[in-house]
Parts: C-alpha cells; sequence; structure tokens
C-alpha cells in the first residue's frame, strides 16, 4: 500500500481567496472604512459557496451514472482538459451572483454597469448561469463515464 495519494487534496484555491480577503480586510481597516465586512469577506465567501454548489451539483448529477453489475478490475478515468472551463465560468457567476446580492441588501445599487446593478433580475440569472456551468460540467463527466461502461 502507497504512502502517497492519488488525488490529494488542492488547498491552492483556498489559500489564494482566503489571502485576498485579508488584503481587503487591511484595506478596510486602513483606507476604506465604508466597506461592510460582507464585502470584505466576498471572496472568500464566493469560494466557498461555490463549492457548495460544486458538491451539490455533483451528488446529483452522479445519481443519474449508470452502474455495472460486476465489479472492474481498472478505474474508470474521464478526459479532464476539456471541462475545466465550465468550473471557472461557474465559480465567476457565483461570484458576480453574491456582489449583486450584496449591492442588493446593502441598498447600493446602481444605474451603471449592469453586472453590478444589484438588480433582482441580475442576482436571479447570475445565480441561474452559476447552476447551469456547474452542471454542464457534472453531466459531462458523467456522461463520459456512462460512454465508457457502455
Amino acid at each position: 500500500m502507497s504512502s502517497q495519494q492519488g488525488y490529494p487534496i488542492q488547498a491552492m484555491g483556498f489559500w489564494m481567496f482566503s489571502s485576498l480577503s485579508v488584503v481587503l480586510a487591511v484595506l478596510k481597516l486602513t483606507v476604506a472604512g465604508h466597506w461592510s465586512w460582507w464585502r470584505v469577506m466576498l471572496p472568500f465567501l464566493a469560494f466557498l459557496g461555490h463549492n457548495a454548489v460544486y458538491l451539490l451539483a455533483g451528488f446529483l448529477c452522479f445519481y443519474w451514472l449508470k452502474h455495472e453489475e460486476e465489479e472492474e478490475e481498472e478505474p474508470a478515468t474521464v478526459q479532464k482538459h476539456s471541462r475545466e472551463g465550465y468550473n471557472i465560468a461557474a465559480l465567476l457567476f457565483f461570484f458576480l451572483f453574491l456582489d449583486n446580492l450584496l449591492h442588493r441588501v446593502e441598498g447600493q445599487g446602481w444605474k451603471g454597469f449592469w453586472p453590478c446593478s444589484g438588480r433582482f433580475e441580475v442576482v436571479v440569472l447570475f445565480g441561474l448561469l452559476s447552476l447551469v456551468a456547474q452542471f454542464v460540467y457534472w453531466s459531462r463527466i458523467v456522461s463520459g463515464l456512462n460512454q465508457e461502461h457502455a
């Protein structure tokens, strides 16, 4: 039995978004005191929320995975490079969803650039786009695994 894991936990995203939130906290305490703490923690909250939606969509999509009766010796593999764009898009959409939600809750909606307006329609749009991108990401994984089993 090997002491090394095949797929170690990758914490780079956690550290990157946490560091960005720490930088924003320092800026709030020194320069921009008018920012809310929700806004300061937005990168970290977007990362956590994105991962929660990622797991939920993954579990729901694996419900449609076809199972074979007999056990195989070799594990199934799916090419990874063709799906990463959907995951990155889902993270971006979730970030914009949270940003617009904060604009709406804080009453800072504005008539300018529409992706950051905080209007209800924009909040719903980015929330749905994040979900759609996650389901497309996971459905490609499940369809690839189902094709291998066929």
